[in-house]
């Protein structure tokens, strides 16, 4: 039996059926729209060469729609109470498996054993959780192809931004490290069972090839964390609280001329490339 999960009357009924309501701690809204669908999954370019990743499985629309484009779909889901509707919903989806956890929980790498299909990730995700889960993916060396991610409008332009703009910070900085970004598209709440409060938007990460040294992100970290914990000092006096660590004010010195960084502007004003640049100089020759 195949559901219009497009349907905001249908998907009601479902979660009737099962006595179900969604959980706003979980931060739970069931998107409806057949259009917007869509275009997350043409954004994510879905084959049959491909193992989608989604994260939230939900009333199951989205997995419905990746199903039916992707070789193989792993869906985490943390809400076990939906077990029933999405085992009616999903019924004959032979290429679709659902897990039940939480996904900060398990290790990405253990998730997808045995997957010799091309890994992407796309998924909805909850409002409240949306940074801590994206960190997740990206640190559990997996070579994702791509992810692309509904999230809420305002953390995607955080996501996006530029150097120099209101809200370019630590987020910013650190997603454009390891990926290109950009923002596909805006979604309006009206498309939610039950309405959000805000707009979302559609994200598509493209994670860059670079060689990874452990000592070196330690230090991007350390530096991006501090630089924007005082956002509203000059780069000078933003890193003074960690001068030791980084060998001392006269290799913090060094490290701004040998660069060519002026240390009198304001953090927020540094490229992702300079802040790894920085990062990189302190690996070498902080001790």
């Amino acid at each position: 039996m195949s559901f219009n999960l497009t349907s905001p009357r249908i998907v009601s009924q479902l979660l009737a059926k099962y006595n179900l309501v969604a959980k706003k701690q979980l931060g739970q809204n069931f998107l409806t729209d057949a259009n917007i669908l869509r275009k997350i999954v043409a954004a994510a370019e879905v084959s049959s060469s491909d193992l989608a990743l989604e994260i939230g499985a939900g009333v199951g629309a989205l997995t419905t729609a990746l199903s039916e484009q992707a070789g193989r779909v792993l869906a985490v889901e943390t809400d076990h109470s939906l077990a029933p509707l999405l085992e009616e919903v999903l019924a004959g989806r032979d290429n679709v498996k659902i897990v039940f956890g939480d996904i900060l929980k398990m290790n990405p790498r253990d998730l997808l054993a045995g997957n010799c299909l091309q890994p992407k990730v796309v998924a909805n995700l909850p409002y409240y959780i949306t940074t801590p889960i994206i960190f997740h993916l990206l640190k559990s060396g997996i070579d994702w192809k791509l992810l692309v991610f509904l999230v809420q409008k305002e953390v995607a332009q955080r996501i996006v931004s530029p150097p120099g703009n209101k809200v370019y910070g630590a987020l910013s900085v650190m997603i454009q490290h390891h990926c290109q970004t950009e923002i596909l598209g805006v979604v309006p709440p009206t498309v939610f069972v039950p309405r959000p409060k805000v707009n979302s938007a559609i994200v598509r990460l493209i994670p860059k090839k670079t060689d990874f040294f452990p000592e070196t992100e330690r230090f991007f970290s350390l530096l991006v964390r501090t630089v924007f914990s005082f956002r509203r000092k000059n780069l000078y006096n933003s890193l003074r609280s960690i001068f030791s660590e980084l060998g001392g004010e006269k290799k913090v010195v060094e490290a701004f001329n040998a660069l060519k960084i002026n240390p009198l502007q304001r953090g927020e004003n540094l490229s992702p490339e300079e802040f790894y640049a920085l990062a990189s100089y302190y690996a070498k020759n902080s001790r």
